[in-house]
């Protein structure tokens, strides 16, 4: 059997197979850890309560040619991807992580609308601004983006080797369990300018209406009236959901009162 691999190829799998095989410690917090305070020993980890992972997604970003066009390329992912990283960021989350054209951003269980209020920032810019500027720049490819919500408990822990002299240290943080797979998995089921959020998120937010109702403003008059902004959508007939309904927000920051909107939101956790 060990004929298939090098001697420290055949070291590792033994090794690994020993860890498999012990029982592991999970410590349970209340909020994601702060300074990079993760668990590095083998079988211990850290099990976070309902945390909240808002993640987006560049579409269809395979129409684009890195070996042709690579300066192009460059400049759209960056466009992309970056803005997101800062504009999670400046929201405070407290994880943020970036694998492809797409990006991750984590919140603790009491900062719903702050994760709220920085995923319809990034909605807003990616229909207003990324979406235009791509439509300018490459009227030949179509190029959006989709936005999931979702929350659960999370297990964590770093994964961290030191090699010899010649590399440098090699560590990333392993999160596992529903919220990041799920809206990695599921977030295509939203097109653009849309943002879908999973109905056991949807629970925490359902009574303030400040993200519920929208502002007086209609085509920029206005107006007395308020519109609802979630549209329920029955997945239940979906057996990659662990939830039976999802709600749809297609409206994004208001021309007139989207800053005081946002503000007032976030005051909200």
């Amino acid at each position: 059997m060990w004929n298939q691999y090098l001697d420290t190829i055949e070291k590792i799998i033994k090794e690994r197979k020993s860890v498999f095989t012990t029982t592991n410690a999970i410590t349970e917090r209340n909020k994601i850890p702060s300074n990079w305070n993760y668990p590095l020993k083998n079988n211990q980890w850290y099990k976070i309560k309902d945390v909240i992972c808002v993640f987006v997604d560049m579409r269809n970003s395979t129409v684009l040619n890195a070996e042709t066009y690579d300066k192009s390329t460059a400049s759209v992912y960056e466009f992309f991807t970056w803005t997101a990283i800062r504009f999670f960021h400046d929201f405070w989350a407290s994880y943020i992580d970036i694998k492809w054209d797409w990006v991750f951003a984590l919140f603790n269980h009491d900062e719903v609308f702050k994760a709220l209020a920085a995923a319809i920032t990034f909605k807003t810019f990616a229909g207003d601004i990324f979406m235009k500027k791509m439509k300018r720049k490459f009227p030949t490819i179509d190029v959006g983006f989709h936005m999931w919500i979702d929350q659960k408990v999370v297990l964590v822990k770093q994964i961290w080797l030191k090699d010899d002299v010649s590399r440098d240290s090699r560590k990333n943080e392993v999160w596992a369990w529903k919220p990041i797979n799920m809206a990695a998995k599921l977030s295509s089921k939203s097109k653009d300018r849309q943002l879908l959020i999973s109905e056991r998120f949807y629970k925490k937010i359902k009574n303030e209406e400040l993200v519920t109702k929208s502002c007086w403003c209609k085509d920029g008059e206005k107006s007395n009236e308020t519109d609802d902004l979630w549209t329920e959508i029955d997945v239940s007939d979906d057996n990659k959901y662990d939830f039976n309904k999802a709600y749809l927000l297609e409206s994004e920051w208001c021309s007139n009162h989207g800053e005081k909107w946002c503000k007032d939101i976030l005051n909200l956790d």
